[in-house]
């Protein structure tokens, strides 16, 4: 039997057992259904911890049917183990297949003929569907034989519309960050085509699988810089085994806003700059307007009650110190109240010591219209959009909160029209925003027991243990959610803001950043690691790879050409790859869907057109209505033709890319970043396209 006919029979062995397996978890999760329940919340709480146990095991066993098993490694004691998506065990509990995540696998992504880790030999197994095609076998018992890097290889494979997983083929390098500790902020620099992105998500894989108890309550959150780019990546989890991870971008870090509209520069710089923190928090402080005198309030039936500046006083000294704006302003109402119905006593001749005589003119109180008013006026509530928009619409506002802070022409540039669409850099503004404001819940009704005007929360005891949605679904919609790891890709990308943000969803300091500062566009993005993370401490640990898979030398050598002329700095990249000459061409704007269309006529694999920020609408508008093969928008990653600005490329590749206009893309950011990004989107080959306009008629 050779090679192939062995792996064959192993492989049409494992899919039996996986068939088996999903089908047993699916008669499970059936069962748990439609078992009687007790009703308590014990019992629900059990019944829903074993329904998502059994739910994740399903998903995980159903996305590792395609490509299952992929490798195999062959131990120097004789011991023969088969690596895959997902462990499997037969009958006797006996293993089969080993996950590619266990510790003991790491030797097929590290092993050297210099280091052979215990092997002997190990074996890529490729497969098509469910059909072995081929084995590449290497002997790691021979230092003088050269190991062939199967991750230069496979990036010569065409592009397939989505990130694909390349599980069986990562460096040594990559995979030795894969494995690193949990409890580190991890930092990967590197630039365009080093596997910064693979590296991320298979290390999310890899820690959700090595601390499954840690991180299953919490989840994983994955921050990448466009919804294209998570549209790109998102069945690259699922095929690792994981699907209880939240993808966002940061436009969507504060819940119910989703956005991919930047600011103009200049706005940006200022929303993303950590001042902001300190204007917001000066428009919280700014809602609490407690007067420095006495306050007297007519009473509908004509009397009046009178609260003293030295009560106001006293009430504003009891309000915590580090609490929020809303936090604060329920103990600030109760002792106001509570001198006002205390003066109220004293003015019937009662006792105003006696709490059912307080209760009484309380209740009384807090329906009289002018008290609510009143005090309401004194620490006004807000929305944290509410606020946000006050201070980008209304130059009043922004003046009182900015005052030494931002200046005057700062300020401009930050106010817009009402009705203005929230943008990428609103949303850490809302979220820094919610966390000064705090929630706000609105006082119930006081009782003879609550006599102390604490609030009263009538709750149904078995709601929180009803069966909810996925984690992953819960965490999306919680603002005050914690992770046990967040991974962020094209983390140069982001401002001091929206780092802010994300380290309140960090609370243990477990984080995965890649990126390359010399592809930084936007204007408060990073420019130094450990600037940006100061707020980590001593945790940070800075990797880099420098090995360049996915561009060609011909590619690097255009991209570090342009980028240069455009006033940046050349990176150092390492390209194992040749391929064809940069291709530079010119034709009129009328033609250059036909253009495109010839050039890629004979070519397999996918295409990027990345046009000029200025004029984005109107290419994609004209290239979409010149032939259904371009697509834009949402569909555009799973169009044969993808239609994008260099900002929306970040993080994805394709086998052929057409820069449009890259003068103009290069004037678009500081330091030519943007044509930089988008030259080094291509993977075989690159096409650098001058647009020819009609000159205008001489007299």
């Amino acid at each position: 039997m050779d090679a192939v006919q062995e792996e064959q029979a192993f492989v049409d062995d494992a899919y039996a057992l996986l068939a088996t397996q999903i089908d047993h978890l699916t008669q499970r999760m059936a069962r748990v259904a439609t078992a009687p329940s007790t009703g308590t919340p014990q019992d629900l709480l059990e019944r829903q911890a074993l329904h998502d146990s059994l739910s994740h095991q399903l998903a995980s066993a159903t996305a590792a049917q395609n490509r299952l098993c992929f490798g195999r490694i062959d131990h120097a004691d004789g011991l023969v183990q088969h690596l895959g998506r997902v462990g499997l065990r037969d009958s006797s509990g006996d293993p089969v297949l080993l996950d590619w995540r266990a510790p003991s696998a790491a030797g097929f992504y590290q092993a050297t003929t210099v280091d052979p880790m215990g092997l002997a030999s190990r074996r890529r197994i490729i497969t098509r569907d469910r059909t072995v095609t081929h084995t590449e076998d290497e002997d790691l018992s021979d230092p003088t034989v050269i190991t062939v890097d199967a991750a230069a290889r496979a990036v010569d494979a065409p592009r397939q519309g989505r990130m694909g997983d390349i599980i069986a083929t990562i460096a040594a390098d990559q995979d030795r960050i894969v494995r690193s500790p949990l409890n580190r902020v991890t930092v990967v620099q590197g630039g365009p085509g080093t596997g910064k992105t693979v590296v991320a998500l298979h290390r999310a894989a890899w820690l959700l699988y090595t601390y499954r108890d840690r991180l299953a309550r919490d989840g994983v959150l994955v921050i990448g810089p466009s919804h294209a780019f998570l549209r790109y990546i998102d069945q690259v989890l699922p095929s690792l085994g994981e699907t209880d991870v939240v993808l966002l971008t940061p436009g969507d870090l504060y819940p119910g806003v989703s956005t991919d509209l930047p600011d103009a520069p200049a706005a940006a710089a200022v929303k993303g700059d950590l001042v902001m923190a300190k204007v917001i928090a000066q428009a919280v402080r700014n809602r609490i307007r407690v007067p420095a005198h006495d306050v007297t309030m007519r009473l509908e039936d004509g009397s009046s009650v009178t609260i003293t500046a030295a009560q106001l006083a006293d009430a504003r000294r009891g309000v915590p110190r580090n609490g929020s704006f809303h936090g604060n302003r329920e103990p600030f109402l109760k002792r106001a109240l509570d001198h006002l119905s205390r003066h109220r006593a004293v003015q019937r001749g009662e006792d105003p010591s006696d709490p059912d005589i307080r209760l009484a003119h309380l209740q009384d109180l807090v329906d009289e219209p002018a008290v609510r008013r009143t005090l309401n006026l004194m620490w006004l509530p807000i929305t944290p959009e509410r606020l946000v928009t006050l201070l980008l619409t209304d130059a009043d506002t922004l003046a009182a909160a900015a005052h030494g802070l931002l200046s005057p022409v700062q300020q401009a540039t930050l106010l817009r029209e009402p009705g203005a669409p929230w943008t990428i850099d609103d949303a850490p503004l809302l979220d820094e925003a919610a966390d000064r404001l705090g929630e706000f819940v609105r006082p119930t009704a006081a009782t003879r027991e609550n006599a102390d005007f604490a609030e009263l929360h009538v709750e149904d005891p078995l709601a929180r243990h009803r069966p909810t949605t996925t984690l992953a679904e819960r965490a999306v919609n919680d603002r005050d959610w914690v992770y046990g790891h967040v991974v962020v890709d094209e983390a140069q990308e982001l401002s001091r803001m929206a780092w802010r943000a994300l380290a309140r969803r960090c609370g243990r300091r477990s984080m995965t950043i890649v990126g390359d500062l010399q592809q930084t566009t936007h204007p408060a993005g990073a420019r130094d690691w450990r600037e940006v993370l100061d707020w980590a401490g001593d945790h940070v640990d800075l990797h880099t790879l420098t090995v360049t898979y996915r561009i060609t030398q011909q590619t690097a050598d255009t991209a570090a050409e342009l980028l240069t002329a455009a006033g940046g700095d050349a990176p150092i990249l390492h390209p194992i790859r040749e391929g064809a000459p940069t291709e530079h061409l010119s034709t009129p704007r009328g033609l250059l869907a036909d253009l495109i269309l010839d050039r890629v006529r004979d070519e397999v694999g996918r295409v990027g057109v990345i046009v000029p920020d200025d004029r984005a609408g109107s290419f994609m508008v004209d290239l979409a209505a010149s032939d259904a093969r371009f697509g834009i928008g949402a569909d555009a990653v799973d169009a044969p033709i993808a239609v994008l600005t260099a900002r929306e490329t970040k993080g994805l590749e394709f086998d052929h890319v057409f820069v449009i206009d890259p003068d103009a893309i290069a004037r678009q950011t500081a330091r030519g970043a943007d044509v930089y990004v988008a030259c080094t989107r291509a993977t075989q080959t690159l096409h650098l396209i001058d647009l020819v306009y009609p000159s205008a008629p001489v007299d």
